[in-house]
């Protein structure tokens, strides 16, 4: 590597190193050319001393100030709690870092808007870890929805049905404080981001319902919301870590030309009179979104462009399940477990 090539290597820290870090870890791998992991930042010194041990990591610490000047960090990647996003982002930014966030970007509206204000003011880039929305089929879904194939959209649906043991919980998931919410804020952020991000945001939450269905917590496990979107289309979120035994999260796209039905694996239903169905593009790993969402990233430092999935834009998945927690009122027990 010529000293060009070294001037122009991201030194990544990392802020948080629980179970997502590794991600990011194997992620950044991937580019040896473009960037390094130079740090780690952690609450706890002993465990941030064992994680940078397990990885070479050659700074750490529990200092986000110190181990950036230290590691000479140009930017970082916050994995931290929910809650604890606003935190990381904001005293990395005031540092002059460039912020890859965890989603969501955080569980508060107002937050999130300073952290977005923060970004723009330091200069530096924020982007958020909605990785699903470099699905290559999903893509081609938003192409076909962009380019009116579908005619005009009048419903979308999306599902998110699935079961988190009681020890899941027996942490900071299920609380208000930490988490933001039950499954609308934390396991089916990804698919609100996604379908947001297909049906061109939202205009208002007509109804919702949340419920303790099965577990024993604060927030919600289990809820309905109909959601009247920007483009206009309505339809219903259905959301839940209650259904036992069940793993599954898809959309419905229907517009005045036909229906298209996709999940994260493939395209899963297609009915468009008039149209043959296209060879779709193969789904990928997740860990290989993680390596698309970093490559991105990467380009949009270097092009000094937005990222694919920015802060601002990311913001709306959690406003949307503000909107949708304001709508329902607190869960309503259905007994526990």
């Amino acid at each position: 590597m010529n000293k060009s090539e070294i001037e122009n290597l991201q030194r990544i820290i990392l802020i948080g190193h629980g179970n997502i870090s590794e991600k990011y870890v194997s992620a950044i791998k991937r580019f040896p050319d473009k960037a390094v992991l130079s740090g780690v930042v952690g609450r706890n010194a002993e465990k941030c001393r064992v994680f940078a041990q397990k990885h070479g990591i050659p700074v750490y610490g529990t200092s986000a100030a110190e181990v950036a000047e230290r590691s000479r960090a140009t930017a970082a990647v916050i994995c931290t709690p929910n809650a604890l996003h606003y935190e990381g982002v904001m005293e990395a930014s005031r540092l002059g870092l460039h912020c890859l966030c965890e989603k969501p970007l955080d569980i508060s509206a107002e937050r999130q808007r300073e952290m977005v204000q923060s970004c723009r003011e330091q200069r530096v880039l924020l982007a958020v870890s909605y990785m699903r929305r470099f699905i290559p089929h999903i893509r081609e879904l938003k192409s076909w929805i962009d380019s009116g194939r579908l005619g005009r959209i009048t419903v979308v649906d999306a599902v998110i049905k699935h079961f988190r043991p009681k020890e899941y919980y027996d942490s900071w998931h299920g609380t208000w404080e930490l988490d933001g919410g039950g499954p609308f804020m934390q396991q089916g952020s990804h698919l609100l981001d996604m379908v947001l991000w297909l049906a061109g945001g939202y205009q208002e939450v007509l109804t919702a319902r949340t419920f303790r269905a099965y577990h024993d917590i604060e927030t919600e496990d289990h809820g309905y919301a109909v959601v009247r979107y920007g483009n206009g289309a309505v339809g219903m979120i259905e959301a839940s870590t209650a259904s036992t035994g069940m793993k599954k999260e898809y959309v419905e796209i229907t517009g005045t030309r036909g229906s298209i039905k996709a999940d994260y694996g493939g395209i899963i239903g297609f009915h468009v009179p008039g149209e043959e169905k296209p060879e779709w593009p193969a789904a990928k790993p997740n860990d290989e979104l993680f390596v698309d969402l970093l490559e991105d990233f990467l380009a949009a430092i270097a092009e000094g462009r937005e990222p694919f999935v920015s802060g601002e834009a990311a913001s709306l998945s959690t406003e949307l399940a503000l909107a949708i927690y304001a709508k329902a009122g607190p869960p309503i027990s259905l007994g526990s477990r």
